[in-house]
């Protein structure tokens, strides 16, 4: 008897980084993300993002995965939050061409089922992880130049309190884009070449925001700056792998 041929494993294309979050006139940190993204064989990529943050009166703590098509529409989602040492609530999501879908149970919410209409294409689903911020900027429309300011409808994110505290559930925002330009940046995890994009139409109270974005295809979160009571920056400061694609 042989042993029957077996083929040689190759793990998925990967990158992987680690963001701090720190005050915009310190170096000492108040938070940071770790994450993964993968791309498969048919193009989808699923983020994993473990986040640590404490800052405003809040300890927070969120495991997030976003996987979504080789366009970037989201297909399903998993939030799970702390805060405080408590566990807040955890959700699953799934979304369609036609539907966004949330099956989740917090500690403010009980236990939630929702289903609402979307259409495609949509901005994106906020995990409130920030490379998932960079993800949201994927299918904005570039060509039209520096200044061009996008909306595209219903906004969707699992949470509303800006550092992604509460819920889980499906939560609505109509905030948009403006695309600032092309800029070279350097951080700690290397130099750069990024859209810079600004939030527009914001809502809840949430502060100034600006990012840019890696131009490589993938979206990366390379930085962020939030004004406001943040007053906070949030940098790349290691990078593994090559873009996917």
């Amino acid at each position: 008897m042989t042993d029957a041929p077996t083929e040689a494993f190759a793990p998925l294309p990967a990158r992987r980084g680690l963001i701090e979050y720190r005050r915009r006139n310190e170096r000492a940190r108040w938070g940071f993300e770790r994450w993964e993204i993968t791309r498969g064989s048919d193009g989808m990529r699923t983020l994993s993002a473990h986040c640590e943050l404490a800052v405003a009166g809040e300890q927070v703590v969120r495991d997030n995965v976003l996987s979504v098509h080789d366009d970037f529409h989201p297909a399903e989602a998993y939030v799970r939050v702390m805060n405080k040492g408590e566990l807040t609530g955890s959700g699953w999501f799934r979304f369609t061409d036609t539907e966004a879908e949330c099956e989740s149970f917090s500690r403010d919410l009980g236990r939630v089922s929702q289903t609402i209409a979307i259409q495609r294409p949509m901005r994106g689903f906020g995990v409130h992880a920030v490379q998932s911020d960079g993800w949201l900027a994927a299918t904005f429309p570039f060509d039209k130049g520096p200044g061009h300011v996008a909306f595209m409808g219903r906004n969707l994110m699992h949470s509303l309190h800006h550092l992604g505290a509460t819920g889980p559930s499906l939560c609505t925002t109509t905030s948009g884009f403006e695309f600032v330009g092309v800029e070279t940046i350097e951080v700690p995890a290397g130099r750069f070449e990024c859209n810079r994009m600004r939030l527009r139409g914001i809502v809840n109270d949430h502060p100034p925001y600006d990012m840019w974005l890696s131009r490589d295809g993938d979206c990366l979160y390379v930085k962020g700056e939030a004004q406001g009571y943040l007053d906070s920056v949030f940098e790349l400061v290691e990078l593994e792998g090559d873009p996917l694609g």
